[in-house]
């Protein structure tokens, strides 16, 4: 049975924050608390939300992410003047899961991620090519239409355009485009997919890194 809550916390400037997010079948309650105070709380179905403060002391927002399949993923504290900062999610969490995925397995989760690019694209050629086989393959009824009359047209006369005279255009030089790149042109609607799933692998897996050294810098922050 999967979790119908997701939580995270974070200790920095010298104040306890804590995001509880309740997730339903299609939409999500945040709910924003600092030192046990709540400071904001919305509901959405979105994948990326914000929970803005209503404390006026508490300069900042809080941003939640979720995956398409809504799998949370991570809330990030965003103050003014200051890094942003993931908050650490629940141990054992599917948010924490998935952290740990990222972390120690970069390579194995980038190449996750692009084999999922890769089914972006191929899942809706198989599923088309399959459709078009039973559609073909069924004997589908006849069905005789009736003859509809001829409307009779009145013959319209021509219009005597005048010549226009033809503009002399300089010859352009022959270019020799690479052959991967006219395969690429030709096949960018699927390439891209794929490409911009690695790319946005690889970025996920430097954002970890960063957040975990900024976790650290925070850890080590003397308290107030």
């Amino acid at each position: 049975m999967a979790a119908t809550q997701q939580v995270w916390t974070a200790t920095t400037d010298g104040r306890e924050h804590r995001v509880e997010a309740e997730l339903g079948p299609v939409s999500r309650r945040l709910r924003w608390s600092v030192d046990g105070a709540e400071v904001g709380t919305t509901k959405s179905a979105s994948e990326k939300i914000t929970v803005e403060s209503t404390d006026p002391a508490t300069a900042a927002t809080v941003r939640v992410r979720f995956s398409t399949l809504g799998r949370p993923r991570r809330a990030t504290l965003v103050r003014e003047g200051s890094p942003d900062l993931d908050l650490v999610p629940e141990a054992g969490s599917a948010a924490a899961t998935y952290e740990d995925r990222v972390r120690e397995h970069p390579q194995r989760y980038a190449a996750i991620e692009t084999l999922g690019g890769v089914a972006t694209v191929v899942v809706p050629i198989l599923v088309a090519t399959l459709l078009a086989r039973v559609a073909f393959s069924v004997p589908w009824p006849t069905i005789d239409l009736p003859d509809l009359p001829r409307i009779p047209w009145p013959d319209l006369p021509g219009i005597p355009w005048p010549d226009l005279p033809g503009i002399p255009w300089p010859d352009l030089p022959d270019i020799a485009v690479p052959a991967w790149i006219e395969w690429t042109a030709r096949n960018a609607k699927y390439v891209w997919p794929v490409v911009l799933a690695f790319v946005l692998a690889r970025v996920e897996i430097r954002r970890r890194r960063v957040q975990d050294e900024a976790r650290r810098s925070a850890d080590d922050e003397p308290p107030v």
